[in-house]
């Protein structure tokens, strides 16, 4: 390896540190690094760091799949200057309660230099998952150090193939394609809630870019491609893939519905597409939106066959990409929302870790679903522990959010939430309330039994709330 790769790996790589939680609570095992300002104490604060935040209250008995308990998570460490990747994990343990031990392998970088972590997630994955396999199959902790001496290894090496170099902020391209009039530009603004606008909307001619400006919590650059559908556009970005379809993060592709002449023309595009993305050796997150489902559409026998058909069609098509199909109007926000939320929260590597902290919460106040949304009302989280709770909430949170801002405007809010009782045949109630996680106000929507007291989530709402400050700036 020559010099100047030497000093890039040292320069990103700060160190690898495994914990596991043992009689003393969470404690480092392997500590790999030559940087002198992380020691033994550091070390235990991210041992402690890293298991609390995975683990949370849980505990884990013989029941449990040992092979099914592992979550990945982005985590900051500011007083360190640091950022980690850390993957949560069970190892197999006889003498440990419930036979298994808490156990994290967190990979360390400069903060400045975080965008590795996010840029090069699936490899990283792979290595980190490799070795708690590795961990996993043998009692023998003297072989622990030579499985994470052997991660950086591999780190190093992977790093010294790297020839471009880091920016501080993570890059994220979106894409909106689909044919013209499916209603691409309409979507966005209804998200944004310029519902004037979309009257005056005029087709997109060529490529509209713009910044992401709804998820405050991000610390990336979010840019935003709106892809104009008109026939003279589609060959310049096949022509020219490499600009418009090159490096993307996200894809919505929308369908027009209610223009069942199209649906051909539109799926030979949606072909066309990921042929081009799978030349490319890409697999973005795709979120199809079978768009203009309005309302009074719902009962239409017709309609129902056709999107049937179409997502069908679809899953043929797409074979290999992860692809969740929507139906969105712009006359139901809620099904927008839904929609752009569920897109860019796959974009965050602590999906799973915000899960969590809601699923805790709710066992802790013993609510049956939490949703989380920002002051913009995009949904960064949500739990539920059925698809019919999940159900009130999508016919409950759009009239929520707005109750709650003209209580707000007119000042009649006494405190900071909003109760409404007698819901699913007057067992449950719902309280909307918002939440201040450091600079932001989020908001949770709660749904739990009639007799929970309010004082009960008033209780547990400030360690929720302290959780999501460590987890909020690696959103995305």
């Amino acid at each position: 390896m020559n010099k100047s790769n030497t000093e890039k790996d040292s320069n990103i790589i700060k160190a690898i540190v495994l914990s596991e939680f043992g009689e003393e609570g969470p404690l480092p095992t392997v500590i790999l690094t030559e940087d002198s300002s992380i020691n033994k104490n550091s070390c235990l604060l991210i041992s402690m760091k890293t298991i609390s935040l995975l683990m949370g209250d849980a505990t884990y008995q013989n029941s449990h799949d040992i092979e099914g308990i592992n979550y990945f998570g982005v985590i900051p460490f500011p007083d360190h200057n640091l950022t980690g990747l850390t993957y949560f994990f069970l190892d197999p343990d006889p003498n440990a309660r419930g036979k298994a031990r808490a156990t994290t392998i967190t990979i360390l970088v400069p903060n400045v230099k975080r965008t590795f972590l996010y840029d090069n997630m699936k490899f990283l994955r792979v290595v980190l998952d490799s070795t708690a396999t590795k961990i996993q199959s043998t009692l023998n902790h003297d072989k622990y150090k030579g499985f994470i001496e052997s991660l950086r290894e591999e780190l190093l090496e992977f790093v010294g193939k790297i020839e471009s170099p880091f920016s501080y902020k993570r890059k994220v391209k979106i894409v909106f394609a689909g044919l013209d009039k499916a209603g691409k530009s309409s979507f966005l603004l209804g998200v944004k809630k310029q519902f004037s606008e979309i009257i005056k909307q005029m087709p997109t001619k060529g490529v509209d870019r713009s910044p992401e400006d709804l998820l405050t919590e991000s610390n990336s650059t979010v840019v935003i491609w709106d892809m104009g559908g008109q026939e003279k556009y589609l060959d310049r970005y096949f022509e020219q893939s490499k600009i418009y379809l090159y490096n993307i993060d996200l894809l919505f592709f929308f369908i027009d519905i209610q223009d069942d002449q199209r649906y051909k023309e539109s799926l030979a595009l949606y072909r066309r597409i990921i042929r081009t993305l799978r030349d490319f050796k890409e697999f973005p997150i795709i979120v199809v939106c079978l768009n203009k489902y309005d309302p009074d559409l719902k009962k239409s026998k017709k309609v129902k066959k056709h999107v049937h058909m179409l997502k069908s069609r679809i899953q043929d098509i797409s074979d290999e990409f992860f692809v969740k199909l929507f139906r969105t109007s712009i006359f139901s926000q809620w099904s927008l929302i839904s929609a752009y939320s569920f897109g860019l929260n796959q974009l965050s590597p602590n999906k799973e870790l915000f899960r969590r902290q809601l699923k805790g919460f709710a066992e802790k106040t013993k609510a049956d679903a939490l949703l989380l949304l920002n002051e913009n009302g995009i949904i960064l989280s949500n739990y539920s522990k059925d698809s019919i709770s999940q159900k009130v909430f999508e016919i409950s949170a759009p009239h929520f959010q707005t109750l709650y801002e003209t209580f707000k405007e007119f000042k009649l809010l006494e405190k900071d939430f909003i109760i409404s009782s007698g819901v699913m045949n007057e067992s449950k109630k719902l309280i909307y309330k918002r939440i201040k996680v450091d600079k932001y106000n989020l908001y949770l929507l709660i749904l739990l039994e009639e007799r929970t007291n309010i004082n009960q989530i008033e209780k547990n709402l400030p360690d929720l709330a302290s959780n999501l400050i460590e987890l909020k700036n690696t959103y995305l």
